[in-house]
């Protein structure tokens, strides 16, 4: 059975990627980690989240800025 956000939304990353949008927006670098994600995975948006909530958001607040070494090791 897959987690559910508490949002009410499955925890996949198509959903993540729609929490992205609203709250950094279509371009920021959290959207493109996550779509990213998306495009390396099979399931594509409908790959189950397994982390907590709470540790999902808190790694895409702390993402660091796009163009950093950091953030280009990330999308690697």
């Amino acid at each position: 059975m897959m987690t559910t956000l508490s949002t009410g939304m499955p925890s996949t990353l198509g959903s993540y990627l729609k929490l992205c949008n609203i709250f950094f927006g279509e371009e920021s670098v959290q959207a493109k980690f996550i779509n990213e994600k998306i495009a390396s995975n099979p399931n594509g948006p409908d790959e189950e989240v397994v982390v907590e909530e709470s540790q999902m958001m808190y790694l895409l607040v702390n993402l660091p800025p796009e163009g950093t070494n950091e953030m280009n090791e990330l999308l690697a």
